[in-house]
């Protein structure tokens, strides 16, 4: 097992006076010395910080993930390494020794690949305490039923635990309730403990109201009421710990695998690159089986609406563009859990269809859990999703945001503005594994993926009316040519849903998630040939970008992509460069107008940037609806690797979001895929290379922080 120092010194309880750590001081999770140059206490000598740590492989990758990451805090607090200060010159020992320390175990990130370890392949369980544990329990008094409820919180690998309870409604409502363990309690700013068995209450008096609880590792259980005036006599409530309440699901949440590595001896370039651990998180190889290909717009939303419902809406039922038609769940499956990513959720036909669909299960006592961008909702999107996770509270949103560390430079700081969470999934686990499905690519929970054009909802006053605009707008809408791809074998489903787990349950301070897999030494050919990934560039150094610059450099003749967003990073720029060189062919299939798109021209001038530079060496080739815009991301490498993900080809992708997808190394697959990129081929015309460019765009895109923003 992990020992105790090793990740207490990376992660969570950063002595900020808001988490338990602070609160209920006594927890044993908690001992964490400061990391501050200005602590002169003998806190942070690295013997304190790490002992043995690291007891198996796996560990010791995370921790030096974990160390990376710490560094760069570091760096930020302190003014030091890429931020111009000599670390040398802080004058504090203890600094010193925790930063050397921290270099020593970060070291092994500096390669680009893991190399493999002693052991053998197949699954473990990772229970170490390392990250800061925050879920939001709203409460609506209006709106919640009288029928006892329950709501799990999450202390999994959790050094500190936070339930927020946010009012979703305007109803003011009061909560009492008796826990079996203590707790802490944040109020309008002021803090008290609570004992084991105590009775306690606080109030949500307005919209948006919150209060924090911090349970202590001994509280599993509390049950409350919640009254208002409309309900005086109170609503029963349970909050519970998850990996108490639900062992299964604790375990399910905990996986990790250790994949096979074949000898590089014998793989070619493009073998290596996908068979090599890097520290992107990636599942094991899996063997494909036969995915269904969605192509077609109504194909993609009605296979979310099949996976939940059992059955596909009828084309005229989705023509009548009714967000309230009835609804047939005599076919739908018995789901033990949903999982829901996607970078939006709104509030559309689209959206209030698959929000039934959840709303179906979480009354039978699914779990769901659902996770969207909150700089891209507006209001009526947060307030159908809160509605519903305050009705069910076995619905968990998280709505990510990423923050800079304290002391970061400006474009850091901008870019909290534009981080997005791009992971697209809805994993569906059945009772009946065979009903399980799992479906991922470039689609969002968004109209525009479903309808040419805005459907006329104005009678319907908790959605959205899109308008057509051009611009940074929220209310933006375009027609999006998208493409996903569905998995229903147990297997697969399974692996995938395990593998967002890790996203689900990360920091919550840092948005840092632990990796999925560790290599270890193979004997002889994986048998699988699909292997699932998940980025987050800021947490695993770009490790993507470095991954698509391989694939592009193991090329040999030919490399197709469809993607609309063409601002390469400029590692991936060399690569494109150095194929050209040795004679590979680049076709690409993309949407040189980003015309409707949410700040379609400023993207148009990026894209036309990439035809100046390229016109005349890759085939580039515009999709030409003339009021559709493409979204698909597909690459393909010399009719042997297909990569499907939500990856575009901009510095977001690599520098900014997460991301997700699967690569597919087979030429048979290749051959399913070849008629769909053939399809897109047919809609597009060739671009001539005499892109004309505004001069204040060439301008602002001198400042390499600006290319590097999208």
């Amino acid at each position: 097992m992990l020992a105790l120092f090793g990740l207490t010194a990376l992660a969570g309880c950063a002595g900020t006076g808001r988490d338990a750590c602070d609160l209920l001081p006594g927890e044993a999770a908690c001992a964490r010395p400061s990391l501050s140059a200005s602590m002169p206490e003998p806190q942070a000598a690295a013997s304190q910080f790490f002992g043995d740590a690291g007891a198996s492989d796996y560990e010791r990758r995370f921790l030096a993930l974990l160390a990376h990451n710490q560094l760069g805090a570091m760096d930020r607090a302190n003014g030091t390494g890429p931020f111009g200060r000599n670390r040398r010159d802080v004058q504090n020992s203890d600094f010193q020794a925790t930063y050397s320390t921290l270099q020593q175990l970060a070291g092994p990130v500096a390669r680009t690949h893991l190399p493999p370890a002693n052991g053998v392949s197949g699954e473990g369980r990772f229970i170490g305490r390392w990250r800061v544990s925050r879920q939001t329990l709203y409460i609506d008094a209006a709106a919640r039923p009288s029928a006892p409820r329950s709501f799990d919180f999450s202390g999994l690998q959790a050094r500190s635990t936070e339930i927020v309870v946010r009012q979703a409604g305007e109803q003011p409502a009061d909560i009492e309730a008796t826990c079996d363990g203590a707790l802490a309690i944040r109020n309008a700013g002021a803090a008290r403990t609570i004992a084991a068995g105590a009775t306690f209450r606080f109030r949500l008096s307005g919209e948006d109201d919150t209060v924090s609880l911090f349970p202590s590792d001994r509280l599993n259980r509390c049950t409350a009421k919640v009254r208002s005036s409309l309900a005086p006599a109170g609503a029963p409530l349970t909050i519970r710990r998850e990996e108490t309440a639900d062992p299964a699901l604790a375990s399910f949440d905990s996986r990790y695998e250790r994949c096979p590595v074949p000898a590089s001896a014998g793989l070619d370039a493009l073998e290596r690159a996908f068979y090599a651990s890097r520290w992107l998180s990636q599942t094991c190889a899996l063997p494909i089986g036969e995915p269904r290909l969605l192509r077609k717009s109504r194909d993609g939303f009605n296979a979310k609406v099949e996976a939940l419902m059992g059955a596909p809406l009828s084309d005229a039922a989705i023509d009548k563009g009714d967000p309230e038609l009835p609804l047939d769940f005599s076919r739908a499956p018995r789901l033990k859990l949903i999982y829901l990513s996607s970078l939006e959720f709104k509030a559309d036909f689209s959206g209030r269809i698959i929000e039934r669909l959840i709303r179906h299960h979480a009354a039978l006592g699914t779990k769901v859990r659902i996770l969207v961008t909150d700089m891209l909702e507006r209001e009526k999107d947060d307030a159908m999703l809160h509605r519903l996770a305050a009705e069910f509270p076995n619905v968990e949103l998280q709505e990510y945001r990423w923050r800079a560390d304290h002391g970061a430079p400006i474009d850091e700081q901008i870019s909290q503005l534009h981080k997005t969470h791009h992971i697209k999934m809805l994993a569906t686990l059945a009772l009946d594994p065979a009903r399980s499905r799992v479906i991922i690519g470039g689609r969002n929970i968004h109209d525009g993926f479903l309808f040419h054009s805005p459907i006329d909802l104005s009678r319907y006053r908790d959605l959205q009316q899109y308008a057509k605009t051009d611009g940074f707008s929220l209310n933006y809408y375009s027609n999006w040519s998208d493409f996903d791809i569905e998995f229903a074998d147990r297997a697969t489903v399974e692996t995938l849903a395990a593998h967002l787990s890790t996203i689900w349950l990360r920091d919550a301070d840092t948005n840092l998630a632990r990796p999925f897999s560790i290599p270890v030494r193979g004997d002889g050919r994986p048998r699988g040939n699909a292997r699932h990934f998940i980025s987050v560039p800021y947490e695993d150094d770009h490790a993507l970008e470095a991954y698509f610059v391989e694939l592009v450099d193991a090329a040999r003749h030919h490399v197709q992509i469809v993607n609309p967003y063409l601002n390469l990073t400029p590692s991936l720029a060399q690569a494109f460069d150095r194929a050209l060189a040795r004679g590979v062919k680049i076709d690409i299939v993309g949407r040189i107008d980003l015309k409707g798109d949410i700040g379609g021209k400023f993207l148009t001038a990026l894209n036309k940037l990439f035809v100046e530079k390229y016109g005349d060496r890759i085939n580039i080739r515009e999709f030409k609806a003339p009021d559709v815009v493409l979204h698909s991301k597909i690459m393909m490498v010399d009719e042997r690797l297909v990569a499907i993900s939500s990856v575009n080809l901009n510095n977001r992708s690599f520098f900014h979001d997460s991301e997700n997808g699967m690569m597919v190394l087979d030429p048979a697959f290749y051959v399913r895929m070849k008629p769909i990129y053939d399809d897109y081929l047919a809609h597009s015309n060739p671009v001539s290379s005499n892109a004309t460019i505004p001069w204040a765009y060439r301008l602002l895109f001198d400042e390499a922080w600006v290319k590097q923003a999208f």
